[in-house]
């Protein structure tokens, strides 16, 4: 599918969106023609229009159809569109009537435009002009942009996402009453986040509240001629909480049990699977909406890291330790599995380096002698943009 020069008129529309929707991020991508390229492709003229005229405010089906010019039975194929092609999101609103939003980009309106599966030529056209997009971002890895992305990532930005545990959640124990004879200072209540895989699926799967659809990082590179070299299902993000009815009602993916989704993440965890939590407005105190069961090959987030293109910065709730390095036998299985190259082996002995430690576990799991331990450790992770010469992934 051939490019066609973009006009000037069109361009100033498209950048216009692209500026709204990059509003819905801590940290506004770079609004560059591979981006603009990307938008060209798929939004019509008039779905510009009425998208900028929509705004970032959320609309009930009423408030968005009066910002149209089209009458209803036009109206609603075109707004339907729009919903499919993951350009609108929607959720109940507090009445209980939809509302719909203008998404971000990205985590956003990429995501659902490539994960429902399907391989439409403008589709596969999509993804050849997002990994141009990538790799222009990789071109701007040099002095002093890099020391800039860094410094603003690391003093200015909240964590983007959360990297929990696949640990079976341990037993209640049983409660012992104690009689003071005293007044006792209550502390203030304070609700914990879920740091296990187990507890988020338990929280939404008995609301009917999990989805599945397909991965679209390795939709992506599966599209390029670049598929995942970790063999993990295309179906493999499992969406949760308060979008999961828009996904499941616009076809981009579909219901999942609570014991299915389990045995999902269970599957994938054991092949190498890093556990992503992602959050409305990419801030890790707002609700979750998804479990990205991630590689660090082909993973946005992980995978973009290990090509030097951006950097990570995580909420973190374990460490890996190594208790007893004259047990290691130096096979480099964990070196091989962990996703930021937190694990080393010199000299046939295991080190892990707390810093890099993204407390994901699968140094732990993949150890063949039991060597490392993951211990407690609540804490944000910062790992810098690295410089091309010394990403892992160099093509």
């Amino acid at each position: 599918m051939s490019k066609t020069r973009m006009s000037k008129k069109r361009e100033q529309s498209l950048r216009k969106l692209a500026k709204l929707m990059n509003s819905r991020h801590q940290l506004p991508y770079p609004i560059t023609k591979p981006l603009l390229d990307c938008f060209d492709l798929v939004i019509t003229p008039e779905e510009v229009d009425f998208l900028t005229r929509m705004g970032t405010e959320p609309h009930t089906y009423e408030q968005a159809a009066s910002l149209s010019n089209l009458s209803e039975e036009s109206f609603r194929p075109f707004f339907e569109t729009q919903l499919k092609k993951g350009l609108v999101w929607s959720q109940a609103g507090p009445d209980g009537k939809d509302r719909f939003s203008l998404p971000g980009i990205l985590v956003g309106w990429f995501e659902t435009y490539l994960s429902d599966g399907s391989e439409l030529p403008e589709k596969e056209e999509f993804a050849r002009r997002l990994d141009n997009l990538f790799k222009s971002w990789r071109r701007m890895n040099f002095f002093p942009i890099r020391s800039l992305l860094n410094y603003r990532y690391k003093r200015r930005l909240k964590p983007h996402q959360r990297i929990v545990a696949m640990k079976q959640p341990e037993e209640t124990k049983k409660a012992t009453k104690i009689t003071v004879d005293r007044a006792v200072k209550v502390p203030e209540t304070k609700v914990y986040p879920s740091d296990s895989v187990y507890e988020l699926i338990d929280k939404h799967g008995d609301g009917n509240d999990i989805a599945v659809m397909h991965c679209f990082c390795r939709q992506w590179h599966k599209m390029v001629e670049e598929p995942c070299r970790f063999n993990f299902p295309a179906e493999a993000c499992i969406v949760i909480g308060v979008y999961t009815r828009h996904i499941i009602d616009y076809g981009i993916g579909r219901y999942i049990s609570k014991d299915n989704a389990l045995a999902l993440a269970q599957d994938l965890h054991e092949k190498g699977a890093v556990h992503q939590v992602f959050h409305e407005s990419e801030d890790v105190s707002q609700p979750e909406i998804a479990i990205c069961n991630c590689c660090w090959d082909c993973c946005g987030v992980l995978g973009s890291y290990n090509r030097g293109i951006l950097p990570l910065h995580f909420k973190s709730y374990y460490q890996a330790q190594i208790s007893d390095q004259s047990l290691c036998i130096g096979c480099g299985t964990c070196e091989a599995h962990c996703p930021v190259q937190a694990i080393s082996v010199k000299e046939e002995i295991s080190f892990a380096n707390p810093e890099k430690c993204i407390g994901c576990g699968q140094c732990e799991l993949q150890c063949p002698e039991d060597v490392i331990t993951m211990i407690p450790n609540e804490r944000e992770v910062m790992l810098p943009l690295q410089k091309r010469s010394e990403a892992r992934i160099t093509e």
